[in-house]
């Protein structure tokens, strides 16, 4: 019995010297450059149970994978997920080195070149849309960053923010919403500088339904950016989508009582007057119709009670429009002010050029309505009398509208077109105005400009 369990013990030993000797034929297959035996002999040691732990073992292991990866002579024996193996190898050599004989390697320098490669492997798994892959290179660069004692990685943009804002992009684009949010508020935590990652964060609360924390989200956002057109503009959206513009305008008129002359601010409460003003007036339209159908109905009905009780209503629902469309007047004018004063402040915002453009444009509605209600079976001197005035004010304001529209089109023929998202906005703004021009040109009865404008909005197709 004793003799079978020493003769046991010889074969164990043998074992382990087996599994050391890979170790040390890996060393001097790497010092000889032959690396295909080195890569075989060290991945048998670092299954082997006698040598898994073994942080020399650990250590050869990852200054070969580092050399096959940086000779492109050994370019076959790159496996495809050499990365993630290259950086579980520093991990696993920092982790068994007790005694920190390969700390100079493998914890300030190998470790610090696998998150270099982790980081190339999620741009290209985000670009090939694994984004799910990306997050999970990504993570790995996350995991280096504690080892990074001299900040190389943030050096080279690689910074916890910066990572962080990549997962989220690759969380977003994956709809991975849970995680988006996690890495997004990460971003907020660390005071990343960019409103964007704000209003990410508020379109995925959204889009989850809930407004509650959406608006939230929001009033930090708006805090942190007072003045950034693009969350204000959210801001109204959703207050918009809500029915609540009332609380935006509250808003508004609060900010603008400290910063008068805020361009931004002009600008959006002028977008939210008019926003007013096209309600009020879709709202007295619809009010109008309803009293032309009640007065039909009167019209034709034999009782008399009931006749007169029709005529009462549409009495009273033409009152309501006639508010409706004083309320419209009122909310143009207040948008029309704040238009103005942002030109004033900046002559070169085109989008308040633009907008006073199509404000004007609809001041027309009224006078066409009239025009049109002018009985077609009057005398032409009498028809003429009645119709020629009103033709004259439509034509002034139209002609006004024209201008503003002509000053929007010289900002937009000078803006710059020498990438392709310029090249797109500029096209955007090129066609919205000539087709407005266009429009108003044939209001005016002017079928040669019409048709010319017409021809110069198709290139911008």
């Amino acid at each position: 019995m004793k003799r079978l369990l020493l003769a046991g013990f010889a074969i164990l030993s043998l074992q382990a010297f087996a599994q050391k000797s890979n170790v040390e034929s890996a060393a001097i297959y790497l010092r000889n450059g032959e690396l295909e035996d080195a890569k075989k002999s060290i991945e048998t040691a670092i299954v082997n149970d006698e040598t898994k732990m073994d942080a020399k073992a650990w250590y050869y292991y990852v200054a070969i994978l580092d050399t096959i990866y940086r000779n492109p002579a050994y370019e076959k024996l790159v496996d495809t997920d050499l990365a993630e193996k290259f950086f579980d190898g520093c991990k696993k050599c920092i982790e068994f080195d007790a005694k920190k004989r390969y700390e100079f390697y493998c914890k300030d320098q190998a470790i610090l070149n696998s998150a270099f490669m982790c980081f190339n492997k999620g741009i290209a798994a985000y670009e090939n849309k694994e984004f799910q892959k990306s997050i999970k290179y990504y993570q790995m660069v996350l995991d280096v960053i504690p080892y990074d004692k001299n900040e190389d990685l943030k050096k080279n943009n690689l910074s916890e923010k910066n990572i962080y804002l990549y997962m989220a992009y690759a969380a977003i684009q994956s709809n991975d919403n849970k995680n988006a949010k996690v890495y997004l508020q990460k971003l907020m935590d660390l005071n990343y500088d960019d409103h964007l990652i704000y209003m990410q964060m508020v379109n995925i609360h959204l889009e989850e339904q809930d407004t509650t924390t959406a608006l939230s989200v929001m009033d930090n956002a708006r805090i942190k950016y007072p003045t950034e057109k693009d969350l204000i503009n959210q801001e109204l959206n959703i207050y918009l989508s809500m029915g609540r513009q009332d609380i935006l305008l509250d808003k508004l008129n609060g900010a603008l009582e400290n910063n008068p002359d805020d361009i931004t601010l002009l600008y959006v409460r002028g977008s939210v007057f008019d926003n007013f003003s096209n309600d009020a007036a879709k709202k007295a339209k619809h009010t109008r119709d309803t009293v032309s159908t009640i007065k039909r109905k009167a019209s034709s009905e034999k009782v008399a009670a009931k006749k007169t009780a029709l005529l009462a209503s549409a009495a009273n629902y033409q009152k309501i429009a006639d508010e409706q469309f004083k309320s419209s007047k009122d909310y143009s004018a207040k948008a029309e002010v704040d238009y103005l004063n942002v030109v004033k402040l900046n002559p070169d915002y085109i989008d308040a050029y633009y907008n006073l453009g199509a404000l004007t444009n609809n001041k027309t509605t009224e006078l066409v309505e009239k025009m049109n209600a002018i009985p077609s079976n009057l005398p032409m001197t009498e028809y003429d009398k009645k119709y020629n005035p009103l033709k004259k004010q439509k034509d002034e304001i139209l002609t006004t509208a024209l201008g503003y529209f002509k000053q929007a089109l010289e900002i937009a023929e000078a803006k710059s077109e020498d990438t392709a998202d310029k090249k797109k906005e500029k096209y955007s703004y090129m066609r919205d105005i000539l087709y407005s021009m266009q429009q108003v040109y044939a209001n005016l009865g002017d079928e040669k400009m019409t048709m010319e404008t017409k021809k110069k909005r198709d290139l911008y197709e």
